[in-house]
């Protein structure tokens, strides 16, 4: 296991009082209980295929005749207002 280190967090009362029961019920911590949803989600995300995320589908999708969009789309959408 690797070292542990202290991460102060806030919950609403409900979500607490939630915690508190759910640690209380399955003889464990509330550290623990946060741990474990943490590491679930962040597998969750590890293993998400981004090619069936509409989103993601988007990406490159646009095309221009003009070669410098990023740095000068400010200046395409809404004119040139250097004086």
């Amino acid at each position: 296991m690797s070292t542990m280190k202290r991460a102060q967090m806030y919950f609403p009362e409900d979500m607490l009082l939630e915690l508190k029961k759910q640690a209380k019920q399955k003889k464990t911590t509330i550290s623990d209980i946060v741990r474990k949803a943490i590491a679930d989600l962040v597998r969750q995300e590890q293993g998400k295929n981004w090619e069936s995320d509409s989103l993601w589908n988007m990406v490159g999708a646009g095309q221009s005749a003009e070669g410098d969009l990023a740095e000068n789309h400010d200046r395409y959408l809404y004119g040139d207002k250097r004086s």
